[in-house]
Formats: C-alpha cells, structure tokens, sequence
C-alpha cells in the first residue's frame, strides 16, 4: 500500500477520531497532494500544516500523527526537507521508525549481501569551519576535516519573491552566529548553525538558477548565479563529487564579497521589535543566587539584545529603559502603538523551593495559551503575579480567544525558531545548557499582542551556576545573538 493510499485511508477513519470536521480536512488535504498539480499539492501541504498546529494547541496527539505524516509525503512531492516534520513525528511515534529501520536494514542486506551500515560522515567528529568566502562566482568553504559527498544534504525551497538553494552540512560547527554576503546576481548568502550538528548554507536569489557543488577534501565549492560553465557538465544539479579540478580563484572578487558584508540588510529595516524586560521598580521579580534580582538581569539582556537588533537593520523599542514598574496591560499596549512586528518579554525562572534550586536549570520559550496546571501554570501565576489590580480583565476567557486566536500560531512558530537559535548560540561555549523546549502557558504579559509575542526565561536564577552566567557579559551577548538570530530564522521562513 503506498503513503497516498495509506493517508486515504487513515482519513477515512478519523472521523471516529475526531468527528466530520477533522477528518474532512485531512480527507481534503490526503487528495490534495496526491494530485499531478503542484499547486493543488501545496493546498494539501499547507492545510496539514494548519492541521499540525491544531493538534499541538489542543494537545490532540493522534491529529498531530496524522499531520505529520501527510507533511512528511507533501514535503517529497515538492522537493522540501522532510527532516523536521520526521524528528516530531518520531518524537510522538518511535515505533514506526524502529519499523522503517528494519525494512531498510533488510533491503540493504539483500542488495549488497551485507547488513553492515555506511560509515558516519566525518568519522562522527564535527568538522569546524575554518573560512568562507566568495571567488570566482562561488562560495569557498573549508573545514577542519576531510567533507564526504554523505555528509551534505541539498534541497531547493521556493518563495514568492526568492529561490532558497539550502545546504545542510552535518556533522559540523561554525564559530559564530550567522554571516551574510550581498552580491549583485544573488540576494544573499546565510551560514549559520541550524542545530548543535548541522550547519546550514542558504543561496537565496531572485531567479531560478542551477548551482554545482565540488568536494576535494577539506573544500567545499559551491557555484552563484553568473559562474563560468566549467562546472555545468555534472549529472546531478546541485552536486558535482567526482571531477577533482582544481578552482581558479580570483582574488579581486573575494575583496567585492568583504565589502558586501558591512552593508546593511535592507529588508530588516521594515521590521519593528519591542523588548519586554520583566518586572522592574517595586516589581523585583525572583530573587536568587546572593539575592541577585530578576528585574535587573532580564534588563541587562534586553539592552544587549537592543544593540544586536539595532546593528542589523531592526527598529528597536524597549518598554522600559531604567529600574521602572510598568503594568503589564500597559507593555503590550505599548508594543500595539508602535505597530511592532514581534513583541519578546524577557524573564528569568526560579525554582519553587529551595531544595529544587540545584535540580531546576535550562532555557525555555513560552506563548499564549490559556493553560490551567502542570509547569506552564506554576511558571505563569510567577510571572502573573506582579498585576493584580488585573486579574478581573485578563482572566476572562473570551477576552483570550478574541484578541489572541489567530496569533497563537505564528507565535508558536516564533518561540520554535527562538529556543533552537537560544540554545544553538549558548551551546558553542557552554555544552551543558539545559533545553526545555517550547511551551504554552496563560502569561498575562502577552494578552493583547497583535503581533507574535512569546515570553523567554533565559534561565533559573535560583540554580548558582546559571545565575552567576546570566551576569556574565559575555554569556548575555550570546543570549542576545541567539534571540536575534531565531526572529531571522522566523522572518526568513515565514515572511518571504
């Protein structure tokens, strides 16, 4: 039975699942990518993404399965990476990839006589990348190891305005946050660290175009819009392992591409942040390690983060600047003036009680959602507590679903994309950070946002260790990298 049919099918039954509702919709969307269209097939795609979403919101475990897997099959219809939607779907179901191994394992076995499995890219170590830079109408990347062809994966995503030509290295590290280079026949190069083992590679250009890849050892070349042909005649687009040619370079065009980095990005510029340092004034917040306060750590970050913001292109607000108490209705009411694009409110977490202090640690990204128990409510009613004269206001429920429904999504995919670029910032120098992933939670700071707000504890000031790194200079400036890098990470992916 194919994955088609085996979608047909499961939708069929969804309606004992989840009522006529549900299983009409994923019905809809099973039909829609089995379609010759490509634009029907992007319907389908879109629509278990919505379906996705709904799962995660009401905690429907089954819908989120059954998304997920329609995004697995949509996602190789139209040549997009899969690899997300497989890890959530192998988080929610192990047991159909223990299956999917074994079947491979077998099928291998039988075609080569032997079950043994290739040997890992980079013998498991992580190759660092040494230098990047752009000759001859293409990107030079050289790594600390020998790069094999297995070790890189490409995939080409389309936009409306843009072609994406991605390449995902792993494993492998870069030793910063992302570099970008402009140039005149593409619209900018990204290197960054998708996650603690991967690096991503982004062209992005206006027009289609058919770029050739070469490895020679530690060397990577990859071809840009406008590049001499010497490297056309590969069979495979996108990859070229087997010619060995050497690459002339040229220098004068390396000196065009460091010249290119210092410009301005000029997208971001429409871009509108306000940051949320929590507590403040008579609002100390937690109070931790050596009676260091919440309100003046979560300042610190938040004026770091200004900085960060500021230099690379963003409009940069702060809804307080000083050791100044402001009601929380009053922050997001300040950020809906402004007309800000995203709203972050900074905090930092403390353990309930002292003998949790040692055990309670790591990071976590919270947005809205109307939850009534378990660490979302304990974390909340912390947070919460600093306005009381509005709890009658906020605790009303149709209050939260009218002002807040339709950007409870996109705010779910921002805190996504801000945990993994927190933790990927962090993670370079300090491996033992603890992530807590992304949560749902009722935060009264974030009631009102018309725009995607989320709420992130940077870490517990209750736990010695990391409250003395949350007054580090030094570990805050890769807190702000790592948030800035996330609100790129959410524009570059949903609002291109």
């Amino acid at each position: 039975m194919t994955i088609k049919k085996a979608l047909l099918l499961l939708a069929f039954f969804a309606v004992f699942l989840f009522g006529s509702d549900y299983a009409s919709r994923l019905e809809n969307a099973a039909k829609a990518i089995g379609s010759d269209k490509k634009s029907i097939v992007w319907k389908g795609y879109h629509d278990y993404q919505s379906l996705y979403m709904k799962g995660l919101l009401e905690q429907n475990k089954t819908l989120q399965v059954e998304a997920l897997q329609g995004l697995i099959e949509a996602s190789s219809s139209l040549g997009l990476d899969p690899e997300r939607y497989k890890n959530a779907l192998k988080s929610l179901r192990p047991d159909l990839f223990s299956k999917q191994k074994k079947r491979s394992k077998r099928k291998a076995s039988l075609k080569n006589g032997t079950a043994k499995t290739q040997p890992a890219p980079v013998s498991g170590k992580k190759a660092k990348l040494l230098s990047s830079r752009l000759d001859a109408n293409r990107l030079i990347l050289e790594f600390s190891l020998p790069i094999s062809e297995r070790a890189i994966r490409h995939f080409v995503l389309k936009r409306k305005h843009s072609v994406l030509y991605v390449y995902d290295i792993k494993p492998a590290r870069v030793p910063f946050s992302i570099k970008r280079y402009k140039g005149g026949r593409f619209k900018e190069i990204r290197i960054a660290q998708y996650d603690p083992k991967k690096i991503r590679i982004v062209i992005e250009t206006q027009r289609p175009y058919t770029p050739q890849l070469k490895i020679t050892g530690q060397k990577v070349a990859i071809t840009l819009p406008g590049a001499a042909a010497e490297m056309a005649s590969s069979k495979k687009p996108g990859h070229d392992t087997k010619k060995k040619k050497k690459l002339h370079l040229q220098p004068q065009a390396s000196q065009s591409a460091s010249a290119a980095t210092t410009q301005k990005k000029p997208r971001l510029k429409t871009y509108t942040v306000v940051i949320d340092p929590g507590h403040g004034g008579k609002d100390a917040g937690a109070v931790g390690y050596k009676r260091r306060k919440e309100k003046d750590v979560v300042l610190a970050v938040a004026k770091d983060l200004k900085k960060v913001l500021k230099k690379r292109g963003f409009k940069v607000y702060l809804t307080r600047e000083r050791d100044k108490f402001i009601p929380l209705k009053r922050r997001t009411h300040f950020a809906n003036r402004k007309n800000a694009d995203f709203f972050i409110s900074i905090h930092a977490n403390a353990a309930a009680k002292k003998s949790s202090y040692l055990k309670n640690k790591g990071i976590e990204t919270y947005f809205l959602s109307w939850k009534r128990s378990g660490r979302a409510k304990r974390v909340a009613e912390l947070e919460n507590r600093a306005d009381l004269s509005d709890k009658n206001f906020y605790t009303k429920n149709t209050y939260l679903d009218v002002m807040n429904r339709e950007k409870i999504i996109e705010s779910n995919k921002l805190a996504i994309d801000l945990q993994r670029q927190i933790l990927s910032s962090v993670k370079r120098k300090y491996k033992d950070v603890v992530d807590n992933g992304v949560r749902d939670g009722p935060f009264w700071v974030l009631v009102g946002a018309q725009m995607p707000a989320v709420l992130i504890e940077i870490g517990y000031i209750t736990h010695p260790k990391e409250a003395k790194r949350l007054f580090n200079p030094y570990y805050r400036k890769l807190l702000a990298e790592g948030i800035a890098n996330g609100i790129e990470s959410y524009i570059y992916h949903n609002k291109q």
